[in-house]
C-alpha cells in the first residue's frame, strides 16, 4: 500500500477530463493547428508532444491562440532549431524541447511581435 505515481501522460489526460472546458481541444482552430498537434482555444498550451516531427511545425495558430504561453515539442525527432522559428509568439514563456535529437539550437534576438 504505497503511493502510486502517474506518468505525465496520465496526469495530462486526467487534467483534461476533470478540468474546465478551457482545456478541451479547439474545434474551430483545428484547421490551423499543426498536423498531429492538439491546440487549446482558451488555454495557454499547444501540445505537439510525441508527433514524430523532424522540424518545428509551421502554422502555429497565432490568431486563435493569442494566450499561448506554452509550446510542447518534447519527444520528437528534432535535430535543430533555427533562428526566428518562434517569431511572432510574443507570449511564449515555456518551450519544451526535451527528449529530441537536438544538436543545434541557434540563438536569435527576440523579435517584437
Amino acid at each position: 500500500s504505497g503511493i502510486v505515481l502517474l506518468s505525465p501522460t496520465h496526469l495530462f489526460f486526467l487534467l483534461a477530463i476533470y478540468s474546465s472546458q478551457s482545456l478541451l481541444p479547439c474545434v474551430e482552430c483545428s484547421k490551423l493547428c499543426p498536423h498531429k498537434c492538439i491546440c487549446y482555444e482558451h488555454a495557454d498550451l499547444v501540445d505537439c508532444r510525441d508527433c514524430g516531427f523532424e522540424h518545428v511545425p509551421r502554422g502555429l495558430p497565432l490568431e486563435f491562440l493569442d494566450n499561448m504561453e506554452k509550446l510542447d515539442l518534447s519527444y520528437n525527432k528534432l535535430v535543430s532549431v533555427g533562428p526566428g522559428v518562434f517569431r511572432g509568439l510574443s507570449r511564449l514563456r515555456q518551450l519544451y524541447l526535451h527528449n529530441n535529437k537536438l544538436t543545434v539550437v541557434q540563438q536569435g534576438r527576440k523579435q517584437p511581435a
